[in-house]
């Protein structure tokens, strides 16, 4: 009997702690919200990229877009983190990408396996060299572009150097423009309140 109330008791408990974790997850409608800094400085950053983009005749933004939103953060200084973490992880990533996709055309790009083989091996010694670097914040950004790199090559294409290149000018405009946006203090002098954001905070993250 009393080993049936404490299961009971606990089932009850876990019922509780269920419907009060999916009460955090029900989808909400917010006919309120309206962008904050954050979102204005991200799409600003996102335009001149664009912009930079059209008038340097460059075949696609989509990594700079990427690393410019990523890059657009809370603070200042967190931006710059953020932007200096991404341009390490996309130097390691891009190297190891780009003797991959050399290995890859001198061996047999036909060959699958070795294709497959590559891509997960790779991960490893990206991941390797970032914690031999020191630079663990890096480690998922290395891993993102090493992948993209590797699985969006053409593998008709004959020139992994100048493939690579591109991809790192592109992600470099998106940093460099991402942080640069963050740095302009958008709002009159003094913020909100009369009171001066500390350290180039965005009032609002959203």
């Amino acid at each position: 009997m009393w080993l049936r109330r404490c299961s009971t008791g606990a089932l009850t408990a876990n019922i509780g702690a269920d419907n009060k974790e999916r009460s955090k997850m029900e989808f909400k409608l917010n006919f309120h919200y309206k962008p904050g800094m954050r979102a204005i400085k991200s799409a600003f950053a996102v335009l001149l990229c664009l912009i930079a983009g059209y008038a340097l005749k460059r075949e696609s933004m989509f990594y700079a877009v990427i690393a410019a939103v990523i890059c657009v953060q809370p603070t200042f200084d967190k931006s710059k983190n953020v932007g200096i973490n991404r341009f390490i992880g996309s130097l390691i990533g891009g190297l190891i990408g780009y003797f991959s996709l050399e290995l890859l055309l001198a061996v047999n790009k036909e060959i699958n396996w070795l294709f497959i083989f590559i891509n997960s091996v790779g991960v490893i010694i990206v991941i390797y060299v970032c914690n031999f670097f020191g630079v663990k914040e890096a480690t998922t950004i290395a891993c993102i572009v090493f992948l993209n790199l590797v699985t969006n090559f053409d593998r008709d294409s004959h020139d992994a150097f100048l493939y690579v290149l591109n991809r790192m000018i592109d992600t470099t405009i998106g940093i460099i423009f991402g942080v640069l946006v963050n740095r302009i203090d958008f709002k009159k002098k003094g913020g909100e309140n009369g009171k001066k954001p500390e350290n180039g905070e965005i009032s609002r993250m959203d």
